[in-house]
Parts: structure tokens; sequence; C-alpha cells
């Protein structure tokens, strides 16, 4: 609900914020993991701090505006992640004792409690993978390469084998970059720089989104569109992110449709439920199987 005589004011893209943190944490640790440019079996105490705020706290924080703003996958990947970040910096951190228990046993059973470890984190990671599979390049890329690292460090460390560890960081390292990519596509824009970067949607959602164009430049489109907006405002509620309407094109006599061209803030539910009214009442099939999901995007996330 929004109180009478307030507006509401959207939230800002987390996902930035999100991918930042977790490339500067990840990038750290790879190096020390992998041993590159700097001696093997180095302490990785020096990622405690970017572990516990930017990789830890931020990430949090990101995933919190994420469930702010409607974006369900979003809020969890980055909150797991940042939860992630932060177990892993207690494990280095005197205080919680947890590096001294381990200190107290065996190599072996040492290397399969963090095998263990990582393997929780390798079957987290594939469920996002699959979730992402209908979202971008970015995401998806991102969320192989981290699988890949998960799967190596796990059995790096409970093999106790050097070379997968090392393998690992490696891995790391190139996951780090498609992280800091993806903070670029959404920075580095036509506002902000001179072009947009590439991140092209996956096979399956690109289709989604062609299958809905039917729907989105009819009149019922438009005019079931803006009845919920009237109904939403009428209410006081926002049922997801904040929208605004660019007026439409003048009428085509030629075919009868109209131009919509929604705003970059707006309300992609309301969109998506807008297009299966609109494609039902107007008889465009191919739109009717598409939810929300296919026009949200994880770099919304």
């Amino acid at each position: 609900m929004v109180p009478q005589g307030h507006s509401w004011r959207p939230f800002s893209n987390p996902a930035p914020l999100g991918n930042s943190g977790f490339a500067v944490a990840t990038f750290v640790s790879a190096l020390h993991t992998g041993a590159i440019g700097i001696t093997s079996g180095a302490p990785p105490n020096i990622v405690v701090g970017l572990a516990l705020f930017y990789g830890g706290i931020a990430q949090v924080l990101a995933g919190a505006w994420s469930f702010a703003s409607n974006s369900a996958f979003g809020a969890i990947v980055f909150t797991s992640y940042g939860c992630y970040w932060m177990s892993y910096a207690a494990i280095l951190i005197p205080g919680f004792g947890i590096s001294d228990a381990l200190d107290t046993v065996s190599g072996a059973v040492r290397a399969q409690s963090l095998g263990i470890f990582y393997l929780v984190w390798t079957i987290q990671t594939f469920i996002f993978l699959l979730g992402s599979s209908r979202s971008n390049w970015g995401t998806f890329t991102l969320l192989l390469f981290l699988f890949t690292e998960n799967i190596l460090t796990c059995i790096g460390n409970w093999s106790q084998n050097e070379s997968v560890i090392h393998a690992s960081g490696y891995v790391g390292m190139f996951t780090s970059f498609v992280a800091w990519y993806n903070v670029a596509v959404d920075m580095l824009t036509k506002e902000t720089f001179y072009c947009d970067l590439p991140n092209p949607e996956l096979g399956v959602r690109a289709a989604g989104l062609e299958a809905l164009k039917p729907a989105m430049h009819t009149p019922l489109f438009h005019d079931v569109f803006q009845q919920q907006h009237t109904s939403s405002k009428l209410d006081g509620q926002t049922p997801g992110n904040h929208f605004d309407f660019v007026p439409p094109l003048p009428h085509s006599a030629a075919n009868n449709t109209v131009t919509f061209a929604p705003s970059p803030s707006n309300n992609y539910e309301g969109m998506a439920t807008a297009v299966h009214e609109a494609s039902v009442r107007g008889g465009c099939a191919r739109s009717q199987s598409i939810s929300h999901h296919d026009i949200t995007t994880f770099g919304n996330v």
C-alpha cells in the first residue's frame, strides 16, 4: 500500500552492485587459490575484508533491494552468495573458532570438511544455473563458470589434489571477469557511454519475447495495460516496479494498430497480464502461454 499523499519511488537496478561485490571478492580469492601472481600456499586472509563487506554485506543488500524490485531470482542469488562470502570469511576469522577446530584434526578430515562445504555450493549453483537458462548469455555464462569453479574446488579439497585446486583458481578468475562484464552491461549504456554492450537473450527466452510482439502492438494491449495502471493507482497499490507511459504514436489507418513504447521502469508483471488478456481477447494464440517471467530480466535482478 502507498500512503495517501505520498508518491512511490522505484528502486534502481541493484544488479551492478551485487555483481561488483561478487567479482571483486572472487578475483582476489581466485588469485590466492590458483597461486596466480602470488606464492603458492600464501594465506588467503587478505580476502576477509572483501568477503565480509563487499562480497558479503553489499551482495545481501543487493538481494534485499532485488526482493523490493520484484525480482525473486536475483534476490535469492545475490543474498545466497552474500551469505556464502560471509561464511567463507567466518572460516578465516579466528574469533569464530572454525579454523582452530579444523587445525585440531588430520589433514584428510579438514579437506573432507571443506569438500562438503563446497559440495553444498556446487549443488546450489547448479540450481541457479538451471534457473538462468532463460535469461541472457552474461548471467548464464557467469553461473556456468561459477558452477565449474565450485566443482573443481570441491574435488580438489576432498581429494587433496593441489593441481585441481589451482585449476579452480584460474576458472574463478575468469568467473570474476564475466561478473565484471555484467556490471559493465548494466552501467555502460547509451545514456552513460557511447553504446550498449552486447548481452544477447538466450534462445528460448528470445523466442518468448518474439511471441509477445503480436499482442503488444494492438489497441487491446494498450487498453488493458492502461486499465491495470489506473486500477493499481485507485487501489493505492503498486504490484511491481513503478511504470509510466510514453504516449502511443497515432493509429495506423492501414492496420488499425497503435505503437506502444513502454519506459525502462515499466511494471513488467502488469505488462505480462496485459499481454495475456489482450492475446486472449484478441485471439493471439502465440502469446497466451507467455508469463511475466518472459519479460523480466535477470539484469534487473
